[in-house]
Parts: C-alpha cells; sequence; structure tokens
C-alpha cells in the first residue's frame, strides 16, 4: 500500500511518528467496483475510506486488504482476529444486537437490489416470488430468505466469485434474478451504458448500513475510528470524493 510504504519511511526520520501510529489491517471480502476498482491502483471508495482515515488518524495506520468471505469467517472464529471489517452490516454476522462486535455508525447506505432483464422483468416481494427461477448470487453470501427457499427447493441457486458476473450471467440467460448492490449496479449500468438492459424490481432485497466491524479487543481503536466516522458525514471533501462514484 502506497500510503504504508510512506509511513514506514516516515518511521525512519521520525522514532516518535512510529510510536504514535500502529498498524491496523482493514478487510473486506468486496471485490467489486465501485468499492474496489483496482487493487493494483488502489482506486476506489474503499481505498479512499482508507486514506481518509489515514489522514485524520493521529494514532494508527490503516491497510485496506481483500480476503473472501469463506475466509473472513475463519479469522473471526479463531478468536485471535486483530483487525477491523469495513463496509459490513450487524445483520450479516449474527449481530443484530450489536453485542459480539463493536459497530461504527454508517460510512454509507446501501441497498441489494433485484435485478433481472427488461425482456423477462422480476417484481421481488418475498422469496416465494422468486419460486421456480434461477438465482445469481456470490458464494458464501448469505441471502435472507432466498437462502432457505434454496435449502427446501423451491429456488435454483447458480453462484459466481464475484458480483460483477452476475451481469454476464443475466444477459446470457443462465440465471433469471439476481441480487447486485445498489453502489455495483449504478457504476455497472453507467459504464456499459446498460440504462434499458436491466430491471430493478420496485421492491429491494435489503437496504442497510454498511459499517466498520471492530473486534473488542480494540476499544480504544474503535473509539478512535467512531468519532473519525461520525464528523465525516459532515465533510465536504468526503461527501465529493463519495459522490464521483455514484
Amino acid at each position: 500500500m502506497k500510503y504504508l510504504a510512506i509511513t514506514l519511511l516516515l518511521c525512519f526520520a521520525s522514532s516518535a511518528y512510529c510510536t504514535e501510529k500502529q498498524l491496523i489491517s482493514a478487510f473486506t471480502y468486496h471485490k467489486k467496483p465501485p468499492l474496489i476498482i483496482s487493487q493494483e491502483k488502489e482506486s476506489g471508495l474503499y481505498y479512499d475510506f482508507i486514506r481518509y482515515l489515514n489522514k485524520h488518524s493521529k494514532h494508527y495506520v490503516f491497510e485496506l486488504i481483500y480476503v473472501p468471505r469463506k475466509r473472513i469467517e475463519r479469522m473471526l472464529n479463531s478468536n485471535n482476529f486483530n483487525g477491523i471489517i469495513i463496509g459490513v452490516s450487524p445483520i450479516w454476522f449474527n449481530d443484530q444486537n450489536e453485542q459480539k462486535y463493536l459497530w461504527t455508525s454508517r460510512i454509507f447506505t446501501d441497498r441489494d437490489e433485484v435485478v433481472s432483464l427488461k425482456t423477462t422483468a422480476i417484481e421481488y416481494t418475498s422469496a416465494s416470488s422468486l419460486t421456480g427461477l434461477t438465482f445469481g448470487g456470490v458464494r458464501g453470501f448469505y441471502y435472507q430468505g432466498i437462502n432457505q427457499a434454496v435449502e427446501s427447493g423451491t429456488i435454483k441457486r447458480v453462484d459466481t466469485t464475484m458480483e460483477i458476473t452476475l451481469f454476464d450471467m443475466l444477459l446470457n440467460r443462465r440465471i433469471d434474478v439476481a441480487i447486485i448492490s445498489r453502489t455495483t449496479f449504478d457504476y455497472m449500468v453507467k459504464i456499459h451504458h446498460w440504462q434499458s438492459t436491466f430491471n430493478l424490481s420496485k421492491q429491494p432485497h435489503e437496504i442497510y448500513d454498511r459499517r466498520v466491524l471492530f473486534p473488542h479487543t480494540l476499544p480504544i481503536a474503535y473509539q478512535h475510528v467512531s468519532e473519525i466516522v461520525e464528523s465525516m458525514q459532515n465533510d465536504e471533501h468526503w461527501q465529493v470524493t463519495s459522490m464521483q462514484y455514484r
């Protein structure tokens, strides 16, 4: 990470700076635009968020690391997890009461859209409205109601490793319907000029806030980052930065 490299160089010049700045790994399992556009170029909304934290933190340096969801689960279950996870919701980690982990306020609000082709538009009301259809999802992702319908055999599920692949699966009619986050949908439709291609159900599958998960072993870092995230909402520079992806 470029910012981390610069920080390490500064460490040689200032031992005090080194002492103050603690490195914390910031994990994400969302490898999709605009959240992550290019790992090589460190471009995307999540990289901008990490740069924002690093700019405003006097005590920590954060490094964004992508890992698949299954590995995230193993890391959390190992009882020695010592990083943070960005862009997630408590319900995705069975923590509706926010007791298992510490949670910041929202980075931004997102929604999971039920997407189909306009030529075979599907209106979602509940999992039962997808009965008999082939649903496309991301491997390891949990979809409330749909997972249960797949287990009961009323919906067929086809998984892929990357959410953006779902667009091609729809176009090639390998699936009838997919769930795609609104941020990714808007970005992909804009760059590919797909405005007349896909249908969004009037009712989304889910509306949620993307937040930051902290383990209870990092209470001081949690308090520090929580304050930055809170103030970020009223920062015009951050608003301009985030709006470029929408």
